[in-house]
């Protein structure tokens, strides 16, 4: 498994912490909304994964048909079946306020 790249995300192959998958899976299967543009990462068919939010963390469990993910700007990414990942947003750091902020896409 390797660690895949659409924009500002990464997906990146990781094992789902518990507390997380106590949370319930978030219903329209958005990963990560586009603050600039409006768009988002989402997954093409609901029921071939689920999304889970906590607080500012990502996490998608890919079931046995791996999923499609979309984006406007981006091209289609394809996800390995049974598999899941940790969604890290890029950031970068501003030296001049001496601060991280995510990149916006």
């Amino acid at each position: 498994m390797k660690t895949i790249r659409q924009g500002d995300l990464l997906f990146i192959p990781e094992v789902i912490p518990g507390y997380v998958l106590e949370h319930e899976p978030e219903k329209k299967g958005v990963i990560a909304e586009g603050e600039a543009t409006g768009h988002h990462h989402r997954v093409a068919a609901l029921e071939d994964a689920q999304v889970y939010r906590v607080h500012d963390d990502a996490y998608l469990n890919v079931g046995p048909n791996g999923v499609s993910i979309v984006h406007e700007e981006h091209h289609t990414i394809r996800l390995e079946p049974n598999t899941t990942y940790k969604v890290n947003r890029a950031r970068e750091f501003d030296y001049l306020a001496s601060m991280a902020r995510y990149i916006a896409d």
